[in-house]
């Protein structure tokens, strides 16, 4: 049985095209029929429905390649574990990280361990929480740094520490002189928030809505430097961590009342192989953080 017609008919089930498995896998699309038809060929059956422009799997084809792809799987992994023998020297990290968990700290780590395995490429890739979270279920990426209440219950995780939501206004702002706020602080103050692909979100509207307390929403974004920019400009309050709002001159964090808390912590899929590059960084993001004692996420 050729593993490559085994290839190609799982790109065909993802894409539902031969057209568009044909440009992913980067052949051409006669070679990609031809060998899908000797495999059904070999198989005696129809792996798929050809009759409409849109191509679907035979009740066959599912059965067959749900086994195919988990083959795949079990062989890409059997390849890098190979591949990990040569001690370090080359390999890969994929790591996702949501907006503004990793502003303050990713890079820092990420410059250490480049120093100590200078073979191994990095790839960060940056999303909702959401986004993250099924790039990881999918395998898009290795490992996700994601807030606890995030994790699935079927990841690994190691929690790497905690860091505050703060209220955040410029510093010639009534608030600013405030020590802490109940959410009736905040009865028609404009505020400029996160979408609800931020847990910030979900967390300040959890906060107003206990204390029926509606928002004055002046500005919605999922852009973080632009919901700093407006904050420092007086346009409004928002909703920072502590650790970023600490590097941004001019703004001033005021803790809510009872205390907002994220716990972060660094996840992969469970009950799979992880490289050892992965490993290594896991390692070492938890020797960083632990280092890194006088930080808001390490406390």
């Amino acid at each position: 049985m050729n593993l490559r017609a085994l290839e190609y008919c799982v790109e065909i089930a993802r894409q539902g095209s031969f057209t568009k498995a044909a440009q992913a896998l980067h052949v051409a699309q006669p070679a990609l029929s031809m060998a899908v038809s000797r495999l059904e060929d070999e198989l005696g059956v129809a792996l798929f429905n050809r009759a409409t422009r849109q191509i679907s799997v035979t009740a066959e084809g599912q059965l067959f390649l749900a086994r195919a792809e988990a083959c795949l799987e079990g062989l890409a992994g059997a390849r890098r574990e190979l591949q990990d023998l040569t001690q370090l020297h080359s390999g890969e990290i994929r790591v996702g990280v949501p907006p503004m968990y990793g502003i303050r700290h990713i890079p820092d780590l990420l410059m250490q361990f480049r120093a100590r395995y200078p073979g191994i490429a990095m790839h960060v890739i940056e999303g909702s929480a959401d986004d993250i979270s099924e790039r990881l279920a999918t395998r898009a990426i290795d490992v996700a740094l994601l807030e606890s209440r995030r994790v699935e219950p079927g990841w690994e995780s190691v929690l790497l520490g905690s860091d505050e939501m703060v209220l955040c206004v410029n510093e010639h702002h009534p608030l600013a002189g405030a020590e802490s706020l109940s959410a009736d602080r905040l009865h028609d103050e404009p505020m400029l928030v996160f979408d609800n692909t931020f847990l910030q979100r979900h967390l300040l509207d959890t906060f107003c809505s206990t204390a029926r307390v509606r928002l004055n929403i002046a500005l919605e974004s999922n852009f973080v430097p632009l919901v700093i920019a407006a904050t420092r400009s007086g346009m409004g309050a928002s909703t920072l961590l502590r650790s970023v709002q600490e590097q941004e001159p001019g703004l001033v964090g005021v803790s809510f009342a009872p205390a907002q808390f994220m716990h972060f912590n660094l996840c992969w899929r469970a009950d799979e192989y992880l490289s050892q590059a992965n490993r290594r960084f896991i390692d070492t993001a938890k020797v960083f953080f632990q280092e890194d004692a006088g930080s808001p996420l390490s406390r």
